[in-house]
């Protein structure tokens, strides 16, 4: 995967992230998400700062004890609620990998 090609899909990751966690009551989240998308998104900065910016941002708050691992996706039946959150799980694993 190209740089660019990482770029893109951390950034469709995150989108889809931030618009979850602003649903679950994820909310104290979504300014840190929304970050890492300006820094993803900002054409004046350097590629790599870009990236190293936002990479920051995510593994931080990914990685602490802040309670981000904890916002958990809440639905009428036990198979939506199964479904929602493996694609949760799925998008903060994929964004770990990709960050490295």
């Amino acid at each position: 995967m190209t740089h660019n090609e990482k770029i893109e899909r951390a950034l469709s990751y995150l989108n889809e992230l931030r618009s979850i966690y602003h649903d679950e009551g994820g909310g104290r989240f979504v300014g840190g998400i929304s970050a890492a998308i300006r820094y993803l998104t900002d054409q004046s900065l350097a590629e790599e700062e870009r990236w190293s910016s936002a990479r920051s941002i995510y593994k931080t708050m990914a990685g602490s004890k802040s309670g981000f691992a904890d916002v958990y996706i809440e639905k009428p039946t036990i198979e939506q609620i199964l479904v929602a959150n493996r694609r949760l799980d799925y998008l903060r694993d994929e964004l770990w990998r990709i960050f490295g």
